[in-house]
């Protein structure tokens, strides 16, 4: 009987478990962003150390990028540069008094790098071999500078 109880305990509370563990934040395969809550801002790269970046806003306030996977940059041939100005557009969220960017695009130096489609979707969701989402940047691929 207890060997019974614990198999359906199994069965019926560890998918709740695992989707309470999961809610709220994105998984490699079906990440997708808040499209209600698109800002874009202007500031300066501070600081990279993929996969964050700091990004200091021209009204002050920072935030940690989320850069997304290295691959992705390495397959894109993506660098940005610190010290130097930027557009963000992406969804951003205060965690723990914090602000996180999770960027569409970023505009640096006139290049644009893509990193989600309209609809939110990575563009790495599909995997490394996988169909990508959205094609990368309307100014062309961001080069030059250090990562």
């Amino acid at each position: 009987m207890k060997t019974y109880f614990v198999a359906i305990l199994i069965v019926f509370v560890l998918p709740f478990l695992v989707y309470a563990q999961t809610e709220g934040r994105s998984t490699q395969g079906s990440e997708k962003r808040d499209v209600d809550n698109v800002q874009t801002v202007k500031g300066t790269i501070v600081e990279v150390k993929h996969p964050y970046a700091t990004f200091k806003s021209e009204d002050g306030k920072e935030y940690r990028v989320h850069m997304g996977p290295q691959w992705y940059w390495e397959r894109e041939k993506y660098q940005i540069k610190h010290n130097v100005k930027a557009q963000i557009k992406g969804e951003v969220k205060e965690v723990q008094g914090r602000y996180e960017f999770y960027p569409w695009e970023i505009v640096q130096d006139g290049k644009t790098m893509s990193f989600a489609g309209p609809d939110g979707k990575p563009n790495w969701s599909g995997g490394r071999e996988g169909k990508m989402g959205a094609k990368s940047g309307k100014g062309g691929k961001g080069k030059g500078g250090k990562k």
